[in-house]
């Protein structure tokens, strides 16, 4: 069951992301491990798993995987309305 999905009225979902969680998402949709995110933010391998669970929480998402793939086509999505 997804729940706190906020979905613009075109049908798709907006994403509720923190910067940290940008961050995160942008070196793992570059195919980085939880370890590796870590190592370059200068934080726990734990805090990169926090961040991602409250992200996951937030938005009705179930793993990185999806969290990635929702977080490119917004970026997509907005660039595309942007231009």
């Amino acid at each position: 069951m997804r729940r706190n999905v906020r979905r613009r009225k075109d049908g798709d979902r907006h994403l509720v992301v923190t910067s940290r969680q940008s961050q995160i998402l942008r070196l793992a949709s570059d195919g980085l491990t939880d370890k590796e995110v870590a190592s370059r933010l200068s934080i726990s391998v734990s805090t990169v798993r926090s961040h991602l669970g409250r992200l996951y929480a937030a938005n009705g998402l179930r793993n990185k995987t999806e969290a990635v793939a929702a977080w490119l086509t917004q970026g997509q999505t907005e660039r595309r309305k942007e231009g």
